[in-house]
């Protein structure tokens, strides 16, 4: 006979589940589980089942009737069941109460306990992969919750919390001893899903910040810590732990003891680095042994998903780390890295399929002068090669003084790429080119290397360039639209990303780098002014930036933006996309928000919007009433709550925004208003006018059409200034611009236009005139 108590009670006998009685006689056995060969007291056994207030007359008698239940129950099917001569469980009457004795083997619990006492041993032996079969053979003895089924009915007892405890424990000493052995890859999934249900454990949390350490996701792994430090600080006003802080310094400095004895490399999350396989890594890390990489491309042109696919299976086996490390001058000295904006350049070099093919042999000459050309083009374009793999190289632009002139660099840089390499025989080419955040290092030694999401954006785009081609992000598109000419894309389900084709340069003079912003100084100066001033007084302000060309004034705004974004401690940059034709309200602008801020902090680029507002939510307001309230507004399901009361829900944002800018200085960059209807423009004046105690710049631009709208914009209450741009000579007369943020568009579940009562169209609380188009666009979705 089975006893079992780590998941719904049930005994045993054979493969039979005996049937215990009802609700009472389960909980009295449970508890006489729970304290195996122990005397469990009647008062003891009252209290469990009965709250003091409400316990019945007869409390002792249904005990008393539920034990004799038992016992009757037990013995019949022990005498039925069990062979002669096996150890049959007892529940006896000895004072103050009663004693169940039971087998210890035969009871789950101690089982679990034995076999993860034993698993620690030989953890701390030194034998991790012992460690790690003894405790997940204790674990496997869970099937739930401990009692789920009487928990379930609101009992409440201490024992079932301690063995939840318990059970937590021994996982976090297995995710030791898979660590140890190298199984990062492994484990990685269960503890992402233990630590966002636990994320006060600090143990756990430097276990899941290890495991994505060793799988090449760094910046996931220091974001593990920010998340980890807000929850004590909000929740307890407590700092992490040594240890975990300890960890996050040596995660910063790419301490190479964090590397694994054993790593396992699969081909998906090789990252990109710029040097050997088998050599020390740009970042200073040791860097795995590893077959020699693939050559430059595939002479057959396959895909890279299609070539890691095939390739042999030494190149996904294990392999030791290097029996002697080298010595830290070696390796360049320590890394620094912090978040910024870059643009990528990605490229694939590939062999030309069809009548223009080469055979491997004819190969080898074209593709030494495709990596000198590779080389050679993008430092002319003032641009930083970080690593090349297989058929990819990959470069980033921007990381000089000149950031404003780095998304153009980075189309021309593609632009004669393609022209340099498509000329060599038999090879083709295909580049995109994206721009966001990324967490880039560089070590003492120069060499630079960059993690984040923005890779895997670029790659993905990467995946659908036709032979020849050049694809940029919206971003990229919006910022030099005045001096590229682009045509759409069609992406299918992707269409939303507003990906375009590079076609080539207009027939122009292309700028001096660097030569508008130069010019702007004045103009920066004063705007970088007026956020001194409210950082200083800790009080919003709004600045209008007025000019009458759109891409000039985006460019100024970039500028600032970027000058800004280079000291991201004292403050930072939220730039909602401006609206691409007609106007916008409330419901367009609710929208560009999350986007911008979504960009911002670095969060997943395919994630749910409701996980994203969740996590802006517990960033800005906390896990307190607060936080519910504001969370409860934007979380929302039919009927749609964003396009019913549009102005609603921006003033939940207004209250984000000012919770934000108290905990770091925050630049609010919205452009186009000349373009925006009438309650988009009351909302910006409202939060400027209303709200107290935060620093918070608001930067508006527009064209002078706005105040011809608004003659009173901006005047009055001494929080607000107007700054003019005055045309500059070498200005190109060029389409007007759509300026985008660094953000992108995020599905969402609304109602269509027409489920919106009409009357309340226009007037604020539902989409204006220019919100249907954002509407119809995420239904699309």
């Amino acid at each position: 006979m089975q006893f079992r108590i780590l998941g719904p009670l049930e005994v045993m006998s054979g493969d039979r589940a005996l049937s215990l009685g009802g609700f009472k006689q389960r909980a009295v056995l449970g508890l006489l589980l729970l304290r195996p060969n122990q005397v469990v007291a009647t008062s003891e056994l009252l209290g469990a089942l009965w709250p003091d207030e409400s316990r019945p007359m007869t409390a002792r008698k249904i005990v008393q009737n539920a034990v004799s239940g038992l016992r009757t129950t037990l013995s019949v099917h022990h005498t039925r069941d069990e062979p002669q001569g096996a150890g049959a469980p007892e529940l006896i009457t000895r004072a103050p109460g009663y004693v169940l004795r039971v087998d210890p083997a035969r009871l789950d619990m101690t089982r679990f306990d034995d076999k993860a006492t034993a698993g620690r041993a030989k953890l701390a032996a030194g034998e991790p992969a012992a460690a790690a079969e003894l405790l997940r053979e204790a674990l496997a003895e869970w099937r739930g919750p401990a009692l789920s089924d009487l928990m379930e009915q609101g009992l409440d007892w201490p024992e079932v919390a301690g063995l939840r405890q318990l059970r937590l424990d021994a996982m976090e000493y297995r995710f030791e001893a898979e660590l140890a052995c190298g199984r990062h890859h492994t484990v990685l999934g269960e503890l992402n899903s233990l630590a966002e249900a636990e994320p006060l454990r600090e143990r756990l949390s430097g276990q899941l910040m290890l495991a994505l350490y060793r799988c090449g996701r760094q910046a996931e792994a220091l974001d593990v810590f920010s998340r980890v430090r807000r929850a004590l600080v909000e929740e307890h006003g407590l700092e992490p732990s040594r240890d975990l802080q300890a960890l996050q310094r040596r995660i910063l400095h790419h301490d190479r003891e964090l590397t694994s004895p054993v790593e396992e490399v699969p081909a998906s999350v090789r990252l990109l680095h710029g040097t050997s396989a088998t050599g020390p890594s740009s970042t200073g890390r040791p860097a795995v042994a590893a077959p020699p990489a693939p050559p430059l491309l595939s002479v057959a042109g396959q895909r890279p998903e299609r070539a890691a696919a095939e390739a042999p299976a030494v190149a996904r086996t294990p392999h030791p780390a290097p029996a002697r490390p080298a010595p830290a001058q070696a390796r360049g000295g320590p890394v620094l890295g912090r978040r910024r904006d870059v643009c990528v350049l990605l490229v694939r070099v590939r062999a030309r399929t069809g009548g223009g093919a080469a055979v491997p042999e004819q190969l080898d000459v074209p593709l030494n002068e495709a990596a000198a050309s590779l080389a050679e083009i993008v430092e002319a374009h003032e641009g930083t090669i970080v690593g090349s793999l297989g058929y990819l190289t990959a470069a980033l632009f921007g990381l000089r003084d000149d950031w404003a002139a780095a998304p153009l660099e980075a189309v021309r840089a593609a632009f004669a790429l393609r022209d340099a390499v498509g000329g060599l025989p038999g090879l083709g080419i295909e580049a995109v080119v994206t721009m966001g955040r990324a967490l880039v290092r560089e070590d003492s030694a120069g060499a630079v290397s960059v993690v984040g999401t923005l890779l895997d954006t670029a790659q993905h785009l990467l995946s659908d360039v036709p032979p020849g081609k050049v694809h940029v992000g919206p971003e990229v598109a919006a910022c030099t639209e005045g001096w590229v000419r682009y045509r759409k894309v069609a992406r299918g389900p992707d269409a939303a990303a507003k990906v375009r084709e590079a076609c080539a340069l207009h027939p122009r003079e292309v700028p001096v780098r660097g030569g508008e912003a130069h010019a702007r100084e004045h103009e920066l100066a004063i705007v970088s002014s007026h956020l001194d001033h409210s950082r200083h007084h800790h009080a919003p302000y709004l600045v209008t930036v007025l000019g009458d060309q759109d891409q000039s004034r985006s460019r100024f705004l970039t500028e600032f933006q970027h000058r800004v974004g280079r000291l991201p401690d004292e403050a930072r940059v939220l730039r909602p996309a401006a609206p691409e034709q007609g106007g916008y309200g409330l419901l367009g602008l609710t929208d560009a928000l999350l986007d911008a801020w979504a960009a911002s902090s670095g969060a997943r680029r395919d994630a749910p919007v409701d996980e994203l507002l969740t996590e802006l939510v517990r960033g800005a307001a906390g896990t307190g009433p607060t936080g519910d309230r504001l969370l409860r507004s934007l979380l929302v399901s039919a009927p749609p709550f964003h396009a019913a009361r549009p102005r609603a829900v921006m003033d939940v944002w207004k209250e984000l925004l000012v919770l934000c800018a108290r905990q770091l200085p925050l630049v609010l960059c919205l452009d186009g208003l000349h373009l925006a209807d009438e309650s988009v423009l009351d909302w910006v004046e409202e939060l400027v006018a209303t709200v107290e105690d935060a620093p918070l710049l608001v930067v508006a631009g527009a064209r002078p059409q706005l105040l011809g709208r608004r003659p009173l914009w901006g005047v009055g209450g001494g929080r607000t200034s107007m700054l003019s741009l005055a045309p500059l000579p070498e200005a190109p007369a060029a389409a007007p611009l759509r300026v985008a943020a660094a953000g992108h568009r995020r599905p969402a579940v609304h109602q269509r236009v027409a489920e919106v009562p009409r009357q309340t169209r226009g007037q604020g609380w539902g989409p204006g005139p220019g919100d249907e188009p954002h509407v119809e666009r995420r239904i699309a979705r």
